[in-house]
């Protein structure tokens, strides 16, 4: 109380508010989580994260079994009938950039808590028991801190069970029994995020509270992504065509966002609104990533304008060609 309060005087308020009063708990708590995984800033909203309804609706869901628990399990006495497994459990499942990373935020910010990634490549051994120990470090962490955790690209540590034909089988199925204890003995939230729910056990799948899919935006949801994506601030040409734009690319929002961001710095080089051109060309360059080009067909009627911009940007740049810097 007397952290939030100095909290509170700090940023100029005679009252202490519910964040800053979560940030003085939070201060008060002793770990070492830090060492093991990444913290990520949860600063995303509901607003923020543009899901169909039912996907939506069931992170809400999820949110809803924290924020009452006391209510269910003390109050209403279903702690005497649920002695262990608790925690929330979480399974995101989708392609790259459907909004997993950014849900797992949303969650940590809804709940005004701190959200940790676990950093794989400091968990995974190639040494007998040497997995295991780790993570029941970053468990125990966890409990200190009681935080959110989250395991990115989780099948490569809970993948199927396989059948036991030699030494190395028969550890990655402890491997895979130790994690799913785990998860069952902390009370807190676990989230994990994978691209290919194929690879998990059914046992495993059976065990997690709550099975998510993230789905390719469609047309629709690709144009309230394109809209949201501009910051307010940002100084806009009268030739925006967001229709256009979700029309004609079938993208994920983690794409759409980097085409954005790359389009404002070619506006800020140029000392322009962010226009058409910039939004097209940057696009050019994101598809680019996947082999693909961007021609006539799919360009329509900027087509023209897309290569006249890109011949000017050469012409520009063509004296600097050979200068120190």
């Amino acid at each position: 109380a007397e952290e939030a309060g100095r909290l509170a005087r700090w940023e100029g308020s005679a009252a202490i508010g519910s964040a800053g009063l979560h940030r003085a708990c939070r201060d008060q708590l002793s770990h070492r989580l830090g060492r093991m995984a990444s913290r990520v800033n949860a600063a995303y909203t509901w607003d923020d994260l543009i899901l169909p309804p039912e996907q939506k609706r069931r992170l809400q869901d999820a949110c809803a079994q924290v924020e009452y628990r006391h209510r269910v399990y003390d109050q209403w006495g279903f702690g005497k009938k649920v002695a262990y497994g608790r925690g929330l459990s979480m399974l995101f499942n989708g392609p790259p950039g459907t909004g997993k990373t950014m849900a797992a935020q949303v969650i940590a910010n809804r709940l005004q808590l701190e959200l940790y990634k676990v950093d794989l490549s400091g968990v995974l051994s190639k040494y007998i028991g040497e997995t295991e120990k780790q993570l029941g470090a970053v468990f125990d962490e966890v409990k200190k801190s009681q935080s959110i955790l989250f395991f990115d690209e989780a099948d490569a540590l809970f993948g199927k069970r396989a059948e036991t034909k030699d030494a190395q089988d028969r550890y990655a199925n402890v491997q895979t029994s130790y994690l799913l204890q785990k998860i069952e003995e902390y009370d807190g939230i676990v989230i994990l995020a994978s691209n290919f729910l194929q690879n998990f056990d059914e046992a495993f799948k059976r065990r997690i509270k709550h099975i998510i899919d993230f789905t390719l935006p469609d047309r629709d949801r690709r144009e309230q992504i394109w809209r949201s994506v501009l910051p307010p601030e940002l100084p806009r040409g009268e030739d925006l065509d967001f229709d256009f734009l979700a029309r004609s690319f079938e993208l994920s929002g983690s794409s759409i966002k980097n085409i954005a961001v790359s389009a404002a710095f070619l506006a800020a080089e140029e000392g322009a609104p962010l226009g058409m051109v910039h939004l097209l060309t940057a696009a050019q360059t994101e598809q680019n990533k996947t082999g693909k080009n961007l021609g006539r067909e799919e360009l329509g009627e900027y087509y023209h304008q897309v290569q006249t911009y890109g011949k000017s940007r050469l012409d520009r740049r063509e004296p600097y060609a050979g200068r120190k810097l």
